[in-house]
């Protein structure tokens, strides 16, 4: 989902780059119109109806819009771009093919050729921006879900894995073992079954680049969000010295990993090892370029 922000940011961006150029592209259609002695070849007809096609297409659709209103949503009138984009190609191909035969052939093209063509590169342009500024604010969007997402998962874990020690034995199988959590790889399988639960794509173990000749996994991605997962467990002689250094060394592996531009790690410290957890959080929160955001979450609950 875009935001409402960002919407709203690239309607009036779209608004006002149409309205600078609204007078032009009038005066633009009307002189393009054949019977002005600007040709009277195919070529000319095809730049006319260029003109046409992007004076009434952006005054009718671009020129005085809202947010809810015309569109209803970002997502709205990112599909009403993509069509105009769509359209664009269309009458920008026509013309394009004109100008290739004319060079082909040395032959001289109505000027209202060049003219047209180059105004429908501008509005591609426009049209091109404001769909990166709605698409930004999609992913950023599906990031910060994601986050809140995990932050839950975090805070819930406990509650988890207690009822999951406390599983009622089968009166057919007297010594059906709980789920127990003895490592970071038994905090990883019960924390990737609940991502399912709120993410359709959850790849475990995924591969990174190679570093200093070695290669390595990460415990998981969510690739939609561009959020990497990584679980530690506390152990023996294991505290937030060693957490600090497990941590600087996933940095320099996961900064590598094309879609890695978020990462979430989650400690869980049933043994409470690490003292001062929200001092070691709030160190290790910190984004380190290129990975924009950074949250590490001890769970000793």
């Amino acid at each position: 989902m875009i935001p409402n922000k960002t919407a709203r940011k690239a309607a009036q961006y779209l608004r006002d780059f149409v309205r600078a150029n609204t007078g032009e592209w009038a005066e633009m259609m009307r002189g393009t119109n054949p019977k002005q002695g600007y040709g009277n070849g195919q070529d000319a007809a095809d730049a006319h109806e260029a003109a046409m096609f992007l004076y009434h297409e952006t005054d009718g659709r671009f020129l005085s819009f809202e947010i809810p209103g015309e569109y209803a949503s970002g997502e709205h009138l990112l599909s009403a771009l993509e069509g105009f984009e769509g359209d664009l190609d269309l009458y920008e191909g026509r013309l394009r093919e004109h100008m290739v035969a004319a060079a082909a052939t040395d032959t001289t093209l109505p000027g209202t050729v060049a003219i047209v063509f180059r105004e429908l590169e501008k509005a591609r342009y426009a049209a091109d921006h404001v769909m990166k500024m709605l698409s930004r604010g999609r992913q950023t969007s599906t990031a910060d879900e994601a986050m809140d997402v995990l932050r839950r998962i975090a805070t819930r874990f406990p509650d988890v894995v207690a009822q999951m020690e406390k599983r009622r034995a089968d009166k057919k199988r007297m010594h059906s073992a709980p789920l127990a959590m003895t490592n970071e790889y038994d905090v990883q399988y019960l924390f990737q079954a609940l991502l399912r639960l709120e993410f359709a794509d959850v790849r475990p173990e995924e591969a990174m680049p190679s570093t200093a000749g070695g290669s390595a996994r990460a415990d998981t991605l969510l690739k939609e969000a561009g959020t990497i997962v990584e679980f530690k467990m506390t152990r023996d002689r294991y505290d937030g010295v060693a957490l600090r250094k497990e941590v600087a060394d996933d940095f320099v592996i996961y900064a590598k990993h094309p879609d890695c531009k978020r990462m979430f790690v989650f400690v869980y410290d049933p043994t409470k090892n690490i003292a001062n957890p929200r001092g070691v959080e709030a160190d290790l929160s910190v984004p380190r370029p290129p990975i924009s955001e950074v949250v590490t979450f001890i769970q000793q609950g």
